[in-house]
């Protein structure tokens, strides 16, 4: 046979246990003569506490606890007074580190976009779109573009893009085929070397 934990004898004795385990624990005391023994010892415990505390201490003077309790109150609504006249102060400051922290976090933000590749942050730009709008379709573009700048040759798919360059290089002769195609002669300014590049798309 298992007997409930003392715990639960006590708060059984006191009335303070749940309803499923005082159903519990009052079905084993039906048949478990130990355990109301053990209630039975906790309930005149508490019997003789409370008989204890109705007793009064002989010589107790009323009137210097009535003062003692009042100089506390006193003394405890003062240094409420001193904490609470402090905390405003305190709360006054607190938000200047969260305004500095959001307005660096800001200027980290418009510094990463303002470098960011134009094209890509473009195609960002729709991608945040679609998960503000909870579209969950990746849209495909399937075209190739092939473009030409003072940096070189770029090619672009599916929003990403590609730059063939050549730095200290200035263009020439740029050209472009029906077919698909560009080419571009660059004169290396130091060298004098001419450096060709043809870009397929297909």
């Amino acid at each position: 046979m298992r007997h409930p934990d003392e715990s639960s004898i006590a708060l059984y004795a006191g009335g303070d246990l749940g309803f499923l385990d005082k159903f519990r624990v009052r079905s084993h005391l039906r048949t478990c003569t130990e355990c109301q023994g053990r209630v039975t010892a906790y309930l005149e415990a508490r019997e003789r506490l409370r008989q204890e505390s109705e007793e009064m201490p002989p010589g107790l003077d009323w009137e210097r606890l009535a003062a003692e309790m009042t100089g506390n109150i006193r003394v405890g609504l003062a240094a409420g007074e001193c904490v609470a006249s402090v905390s405003p102060r305190s709360r006054q400051f607190a938000w200047r580190p969260a305004l500095a922290v959001s307005g660096l976090a800001m200027v980290l933000l418009a510094g990463w976009w303002l470098n960011f590749p134009v094209d890509q942050r473009d195609t960002l730009a729709r991608g945040v779109e679609r998960l503000w709008k909870r579209d969950a379709r990746i849209p495909i573009d399937t075209s190739i573009y092939l473009e030409s700048n003072r940096a070189g040759i770029q090619l672009k798919e599916n929003g990403s893009a590609m730059t063939l360059m050549h730095p200290n290089s200035v263009p020439t002769v740029v050209s472009v085929s029906m077919q698909g195609s560009m080419r571009a002669r660059y004169v290396d300014s130091d060298t004098g070397q001419v450096t060709i590049t043809n870009v397929y798309a297909q």
